[in-house]
Formats: C-alpha cells, structure tokens, sequence
C-alpha cells in the first residue's frame, strides 16, 4: 500500500455501513407490503398471499418488520429466494417505484458484503455472537453463572429476579400518543455485608406537595412516604428508615437499605404512569418503539415484559441485550457491535403469569399488574405481552425491547 492509499476501513466502518444498506432494504419492503398486505398479517399468510413456500414469507416478514439490523441480515434469503420474492411482488401488482427500491436496496447490500470480502453470515455471527454449537452455548452458560457469582461476591448486593413490565395503551388525553405505566418488582434484593441505603427506583413522578421535612416526618410516623411504591406487591410492614425518597426537579429517588428488615431481604415494587409520552404511528423522525431496563445489580433473573393494549396496532417486536448502561450516540451508532452473545428467550407469551422456576410470590406479582392496569384503568385481558427473559444477564447491560411503529 502506497502512501497516497486510504487506509482500509475499520470493521466499524464496514458494519455501520452494512447496517445502513440493510434498513434500507427493510423500509423499502415494509412499503412494499403497506400496498398489498393488512396489518396484522403473519408469515404463513404472507406466503400464501405471494405464492412462495412459507419459510421465505417468513424471511420476507422478519426483513419487514425488524427494527434491527441483525436479525435483517439474518432473514435475508440466498440471490435464488430474493429473485422469487422480487417476482412474486411484481405479479402482485407493486407499484414500479417501490418494487424498484426494493430490487436496488437489496443490490447495494449484497454488492457491500462483496465489496467488503464478507458473508452475511459471517456480519450476523460477530453482532449477534455466533454461538453455532451446542457445546459453545453450555460452555458460554457456564461462564455467565460465573461472573454473576464473582459479581455477587464483589458487589455484595443480589436480586433474585429484577420484573420490568411495561403497559402500552392510547392515550385518551392525545389520541395520537400513547400512555405507557412503568412496573417494576425487585424481588429478593439482598446484601451480604453491610452496605447501607442503596438507590432501587429513580420514578418519573414527583410528590411536589412532600418537601424534604415532610419526608422525614412521614418516615417517622412509619407511613410509606414513597408515592410510587405498591405496598400490596412488596415485603409487607417495612420498618421505619427501611425505605428514603429524596425529590429532584425531574424524578423521585428512592433507597433502600435490606439490613433495616427483620429478615435482611426485600421485595419492592413500583408503579409511574408516564402519560401521552410518544406518538402511535411511524413520523419522519420516530420510526421505531423501544423500551429497556438497565441491569445494576448481579440478578438471577430478568423480565422485561412489555404488554400491548389490544387496541393500539399490532408490531412484532425484538429484543437484545447490549453492553451499553446507557443511551447516547455511542449507545445507537454501535449498538450491534455490542451485542450480548448468550442465549435468552424473547416471544408473546401465553399469559402474563411468571413460571415457577423465578420463584417470584405470583400472589405479589399479580397484585402488581393490578395495580399498574388500574392505573390505566383498563383489564388485564386487554393486553397481549410480549416477554424478554434472561438468566444470570450480566451487570452494565441494557435489555431493550424495540419495534417499528405502524404507519398512520
């Protein structure tokens, strides 16, 4: 290489740049299927609808509907199954324009992986980490029990299950927007060496008529002087100091200290209705949903359950797990890269009860989708819920579950 040559490009560069070709081709077959296709519709209708056998409607569908660049890369079919595509779309009558961006999004993707000297495969395994055989997946299994063991023993703080439930509904104050309650349990939080009042929830309301004496006044009086807390969903009578919230501008902080308990051990719960906070449908700014909880503490397991009001459009959502505590530019230019590689289970569940094996009191847990539904008011059979669930994640990570908001 001569002096006067462009340096190579990074792998950063060339993943940001296969990540830009492949929701490109996400949002021109998304239009495709606007035109011919209704909401709701699943894989094995889309392969009926095209006349194409349903595991290429089902790549199709997840090509679609993803808001994420890995699992597009992941969907897209061998140059044999997107010739097949491209023609079913034509005999269904696609409009010209539109089928023609869906044929140029999928060259110029194509054409990268080649410029570049990689597979899709190849992308795919290094952002969404590869783990192609049984051994590797045990192995890695191994490992994350590990460190969060070795985290417990380090930190000296442990949850047995972290629950972040999310209520999605319309707003009935805007109708364009949607309302959404935060639910959150820490069931069994406890230290093992004395560490003192530890922060446990950061609320979105704030109780403005409480100054800081009130608080004091309150605590001293053994009343609850949290506002978002569901006593009914937590470790009932808390002893006095048990429990502090300190009020900022912006939120309601709250500590908690497990050594104040009879038994050293706490499960708390929290509810915030956080009204008409974002649009409904797509707008050339916001085209995605997305909701996450951060995991700060060594927890054995967690549940970030989003649930959809039955009268807001449907999505199909994704979901990851990142190395990245928090949002920002390094957060969303290089997500992917940062992509937690183990396994974990994300899908619509049955039923919003929780299984036996996280060992959460189900009497609690129901106590507190009641509570966070009557916030709403609305009935829990009202919301279909989508369930991220991960053993042992490890601490600085995010959960995110995110989707692609429908059109208007």
């Amino acid at each position: 290489m001569s002096r006067s040559d462009p340096p190579p490009p990074t792998f950063a560069e060339k993943h940001r740049e296969i990540c830009e070709a492949a929701m490109r081709l996400q949002d021109a077959l998304r239009r495709t299927f606007a035109e011919i296709l209704p909401d709701d519709v699943g894989a094995r209708s889309v392969g009926r609808r095209l006349g194409v056998d349903k595991m290429l409607g089902w790549q199709a569908l997840r090509i679609a509907t993803s808001p994420d660049p890995a699992v597009v890369v992941a969907a897209l079919p061998g140059e044999r199954g997107m010739s097949t595509l491209l023609e079913s779309l034509r005999r269904e009558g696609v409009s010209h324009d539109v089928l023609k961006e869906v044929t140029s999004a999928s060259s110029t993707l194509r054409a990268v992986f080649e410029r570049h000297g990689v597979s899709a495969r190849e992308i795919v395994a290094i952002a969404t980490g590869g783990l192609d055989s049984e051994s590797q997946r045990r192995h890695f299994a191994k490992m994350q029990k590990l460190h969060f063991e070795s985290s417990v023993a380090m930190r000296g703080e442990v949850l047995n299950a972290h629950l972040s439930i999310w209520f999605a509904t319309p707003s009935t104050t805007e109708p364009s927007k949607i309302t959404l309650v935060n639910a959150s349990m820490l069931d069994g939080f406890r230290t093992i060496r004395p560490l003192g009042p530890r922060l446990v929830h950061r609320g979105v309301a704030v109780d403005r008529s409480a100054e800081a004496g009130e608080w004091e006044r309150l605590d001293r009086m053994g009343r609850n002087p949290v506002p978002s807390l569901v006593p009914e969903a937590s470790t009932p009578d808390l002893a006095p100091g048990t429990l502090q919230a300190r009020s900022t501008p912006n939120a309601t902080m709250v500590l908690a200290d497990p050594d104040a308990s009879a038994d050293g051990t706490l499960t708390l719960s929290f509810a915030d209705l956080i009204d008409s906070i974002g649009p409904m449908h797509a707008t050339p700014g916001h085209r995605t949903g997305e909701l996450s909880v951060q995991v700060a503490v060594p927890v054995r397991h967690l549940y970030l359950d989003v649930l959809f009001d039955e009268t807001l459009p449907p999505v199909e959502p994704s979901a990851a797990l990142y190395f990245t505590p928090t949002h920002g530019v390094e957060y969303g230019e290089h997500a992917e890269l940062r992509r937690f590689t183990g396994k974990f289970e994300a899908r619509f569940a049955r039923s919003q009860k929780l299984p036996a094996a996280a060992k959460v009191d189900p009497e609690k847990h129901a106590a507190l989708l009641e509570h966070a539904a009557g916030l709403i008011d609305r009935p829990l059979e009202a919301f279909r819920c989508f369930r991220m669930h991960i053993a042992y994640p490890p601490i600085a990570t995010r959960a995110v579950v995110r989707w692609l908001l429908p059109t208007a």
